[in-house]
This record gives structure tokens, C-alpha cells and sequence, in this order.
């Protein structure tokens, strides 16, 4: 069967041609029956309410059939990105431009460079506007309490405003798909150096979160701006790249000092994972199949035949056997949360492993922890993380670790690896 929006439209042509009937021939009933002066047949009646009702079942059925497809049809933009301006550039100098700032006061130990999820979803343009209100109101109700809410007490959290790429950019890797992205990296790129002049302690971590469509950005940060910086290097507590696939070949391509975390006593590494419950298996084989990732050149190309990194948030290690709900520290939903105000913990709500690549969790018990599956909600910005509080636990000890560290380098001088002999010394006497 062909799985077409065109069908699920046919239905309702249909749908409305059975109704129309309907009402054509319960008007010609009444009246004949007037005319004639018979008795009602109830049978008729009832004839007519089942087909309507078979005919909603039928569009019902076939909404949830073909609802992925709908959804697409529905948030494809109709004008190419060639021809579809770009919305005004922000300027990072200017407040306005960054969803979170710092207070004057910073907090904790750490600078946190935070990259929200997709969450304008109009097919009005392949590149947001910063001032969107749909969008930003997903940002700040939903996204940012949920994505950098588990770090915002570790230190001083920054938080751009960017033309990011609608959510069905996500789904092409045509040239409208990509270009949107790349474009929307561009501003991150920029972000990015601003927070650069805001942070400019050497012994203060830097932690570097990206969910979805920003997991990709901040990949394309650890490869432009990071990898090769030995300086920032050392400071990078951890990067975070979550929701959002990581081919192996970023590490030794695009990225080659980097690495992934091995363990939680790990630091100055990546943390990647994307978390699916197992029933969806045709969105977990859409991960492990299409990857976009950054190339050496700055540029983004399709991966295929590389299985996602995947490090499991219960034991921090990349891969392994399942883990089960005892090592969960807590999910939670902060959706409607002021920032800086801590949910509620639900522990070892879900055990996991990865599969092939993605992180495969058990089914949360409670409904409000498991990601709809109608019209395209399970693509945009979750109302809950299923490891806020782990999440939270981890990075403050990869920032404590690193600040250890970057505490004891200043400190203690290099090592003198061999002697110097130095034959003739001059002697220059000083005036009495």
C-alpha cells in the first residue's frame, strides 16, 4: 500500500461525498414521506448513521496510517530556500539576540553554552525568525526547561537565539534541508565567539549542551572552533549531544582530538545518545540510516553506513549490555518551570541499552515520560527528560573533575625533561 498523503485526502473527499448524501437523501426521505403521509422507517435511519460512522472510522484509521506522511506534507515549505530570503542576522552583542544570559552574579563553577532542540515547526520558511512567537514560546515553556535545566546550577549559562531550521529541514538531506542547517550554524558559529569574550577564565569549565537540531550545531562547534584549540580543549568539561545522531567518523575526521566518554569519571570528552522506547522500530531504523554530519572542510554530508555513537546515561560507557532501572537516578518533566527550579525526581522509572547504535529504553510506566506518536509531536521539543537527573549528577562531577584538573596545571610547572650544559656564562659586574 502506498503510504501518500494523496490517500488520507481521497479519504476525506470521500468522507464528505458520503455525508452529502446523506443529508441529500434524509431530505428527499422527509419530503416523500410528507407527501405520502407513510410511516417512518427507523431502519433507514440507522442505515444511514452506520455509514457515517464507517466512513469516520475509515478517515480515523487512516489519519493514524498515514499520519507521519501527513505531518511532512504539512510542514514541507512550498518555496525553495534559494528564493526564500534569509530572516534578519542577529547580532550577539545585543541582549536580545541570546534567550539565557548570566546575571551579574555568575553562578557555579562552570560556562555552559547551551543549543536548543527544533522548535519552530511553520512551513512558512526553512529559517526562523528570532522573533517568532510560536517558536519562542516552545523555547521557553517547554524546550529550555527540559534540555538545559539538569546543568543551569552548575555555572553561567548562555543561550543564543538562532535562525534555526524548521523542523522538516530535518527530514530532507536535499539542498533546502542541508542549507538551512548550515545557515543556522552560521549563527551558532557566531554565538559562540561572543560567549568566547564573555568567558575568558583558563581555569573555568566549559560545558557545551546541544539537543536535536542543536546537537548538530554544537558538533560543528567541536570541530570548527574547539578541536584544534588546545586552550579550549583542556577547559571543555564535556559536550553533550543529545537527541541528535553521532557518526564514530566525526572523532577522526572532522574532530580528531576529541573523543567519547568512557565512564563517569571521565572528562574533556563527549557524551552522545538518542533515545528511542523500542515499539517505534521504523524511527529507530531512520536514525541508524541517514546521518548528517560536519566534515573537516565545514561543511555537512550524508553518513550511511556508520551506527550512531551511544553512550548510556546509567553507566556513562559507550555501548554494553543492558542496564537496568537501578542505576537511574531520575527522569522528570520541568515543562512550565522557571529555570533554576528543580522537578520533581522519578527514579528507576527505566532501564537501557544501545542497540545498534540508538539508546533503546524501556517503556515509562507513566504516560506523561512517553513521547506521542501523533502528528509529529515525537519530533519536536519534549515536555520531560528521561535523564534530567542523571544528567545533572554527571556533569557536576565532569566540571568538578575538570576544574581539579585545570587548578593543577596552572599550578605546577611542565616537567624539565633533560639538562641544558651551559659552557660559557657571562659576567657582567655591576657598578659600585
Amino acid at each position: 500500500m502506498s503510504r501518500n498523503p494523496e490517500i488520507f485526502l481521497r479519504g476525506l473527499q470521500a468522507f464528505h461525498f458520503s455525508a452529502s448524501n446523506y443529508h441529500g437523501f434524509s431530505g428527499a426521505y422527509g419530503a416523500k414521506v410528507s407527501r405520502s403521509g407513510e410511516k417512518n422507517q427507523p431502519w433507514r435511519l440507522w442505515s444511514a448513521v452506520l455509514s457515517g460512522l464507517a466512513a469516520a472510522s475509515l478517515i480515523a484509521g487512516s489519519a493514524f496510517l498515514f499520519q507521519d506522511n501527513l505531518a511532512r506534507f504539512l510542514i514541507n515549505p512550498r518555496t525553495p530556500f534559494q528564493t526564500l530570503p534569509l530572516p534578519p542576522a542577529p547580532e550577539y552583542g545585543a541582549r536580545g539576540a541570546w534567550a539565557l544570559w548570566p546575571d551579574a552574579q555568575a553562578r557555579g563553577a562552570a560556562d555552559i553554552f547551551y543549543v536548543h532542540s527544533t522548535t519552530a515547526y511553520s512551513r512558512d520558511y526553512w529559517n526562523a525568525p528570532l522573533a517568532d512567537p510560536a517558536s519562542q514560546e516552545v523555547l521557553k515553556r517547554t524546550a529550555a526547561p527540559n534540555e538545559v535545566g539538569p546543568f543551569y546550577d552548575l555555572g553561567a549559562v548562555y543561550a543564543p537565539r538562532y535562525r534555526q531550521a524548521t523542523l522538516y529541514a530535518l527530514f530532507t538531506h536535499k539542498y533546502d534541508g542541508v542549507a538551512a542547517q548550515e545557515a543556522a550554524f552560521g549563527d551558532v558559529r557566531k554565538a559562540f565567539e561572543e560567549f568566547l569574550r564573555q568567558s575568558t577564565d583558563p581555569e573555568r569549565p566549559i560545558l557545551i549542551v546541544g539537543y536535536g537540531q542543536g546537537g548538530l550545531h554544537a558538533l560543528g562547534l567541536l570541530s570548527a572552533r574547539i578541536a584544534d584549540d588546545d586552550v579550549l580543549r583542556r577547559r571543555l568539561a564535556a559536550a553533550y549531544i543529545i537527541d541528535h545522531t553521532t557518526p564514530p567518523s566525526f572523532f577522526s575526521r572532522a574532530a580528531p582530538a576529541m573523543r567519547v566518554c568512557d565512564g563517569p569519571e571521565d572528562f574533556r570528552c563527549v557524551v552522545s545518545y538518542v533515545a528511542r522506547e523500542a515499539r517505534p522500530e521504523s524511527e529507530t531504523r531512520r536514525l541508524r540510516a541517514r546521518m548528517l554530519a560536519w566534515t573537516g572542510a565545514g561543511a555537512l554530508e550524508t553518513i550511511t553506513e556508520e551506527l550512531p555513537v551511544c553512550v548510556n546515561p546509567l553507566n556513562w560507557r559507550p555501548g554494553g549490555a543492558y542496564e537496568t532501572s537501578d542505576a537511574h537516578i531520575g527522569a522528570a518533566s520541568a515543562t512550565g518551570l522557571q529555570l533554576g527550579e528543580t522537578p520533581s525526581t522519578i527514579a528507576q522509572t527505566l532501564g537501557a541499552a544501545c542497540e545498534s547504535g540508538v539508546l533503546i529504553v524501556d517503556r515509562p510506566r507513566q504516560s506523561y515520560l512517553r513521547r506521542s506518536r501523533w502528528f509529529a509531536a515525537k519530533w519536536k521539543a519534549q515536555p520531560f527528560n528521561l535523564f534530567y537527573h542523571d544528567l545533572r549528577a554527571d556533569a557536576a562531577s565532569r566540571v568538578a573533575r575538570t576544574q581539579a584538573k585545570l587548578t593543577e596545571e596552572a599550578t605546577n610547572l611542565a616537567p624539565i625533561t633533560e639538562a641544558v650544559e651551559i659552557i660559557d656564562s657571562p659576567i657582567n659586574k655591576v657598578p659600585d
